[in-house]
């Protein structure tokens, strides 16, 4: 059991430098508080802002319903809804990707499952807590989750800001390690082949 939790820590501390699309914006524990205890009581979904507004609250308020009579089936079609919410943001046109929120800047970041770092012109200090959307390339797969500001670090005119997930679905969680993943196995390929030219 010991050498299991240890192996699951070493994969999701595995830290590689990538690039990634993201945005972010500051939010007070209080918002993070409510936005948590809404998504328990069934009444908001924090995880994905890509889904009209009006569907949006009346699969809510189905799913509401239904999870008092049976939780398990509540609790796959939620899973089903956000994986449709995702698709319709991506199929949309340039201007639903705008509605959407959905990042389209991109970052060089560090990144492991258990946080990621990054340098922006914003300032932010230890403790902020930040709500974050990221895309991971070439994937295009869009989730969003909750971070805490563990350390900053001045650079110029910009601000190193190292960030640890302190609100991330599992689903998205193994997502993010394939991803990491698959990015050292196409790094440890291209520092070979360089080795082998030489």
């Amino acid at each position: 059991m010991e050498k299991e939790k240890e192996k699951e820590n070493k994969r999701q501390s595995i830290r590689i430098k990538d690039r990634l699309l993201l945005s972010f914006k500051k939010i007070t524990k209080e918002e993070y508080d409510a936005k948590v205890k809404n998504y328990i009581d069934g009444i908001e979904d924090p995880w994905i802002d890509t889904c009209h507004p009006g569907f949006q609250k009346e699969i809510k308020g189905y799913l509401k319903n239904l999870r008092e009579k049976d939780k398990d089936l509540a609790a796959i079609l939620e899973i089903f809804d956000q994986k449709l919410n995702l698709i319709l943001g991506l199929i949309g046109t340039e201007e639903t990707f705008e509605q959407d929120g959905l990042p389209k800047k991109l970052y060089k970041v560090d990144l492991s499952a258990q946080g990621l770092g990054f340098f922006t012109t914003k300032s932010f200090e230890r403790g902020d807590i930040l709500s974050l959307t990221i895309g991971l390339l070439p994937e295009h797969y869009f989730f969003s989750c909750f971070g805490k500001v563990v350390r900053t670090k001045k650079k110029d005119n910009k601000t190193f800001v190292g960030l640890k997930f302190i609100w991330i679905t599992e689903d998205d969680k193994e997502k993010l390690i394939e991803h990491i993943f698959a990015r050292q196995v196409i790094h440890l390929r291209m520092r070979r082949q360089g080795r082998h030219k030489e």
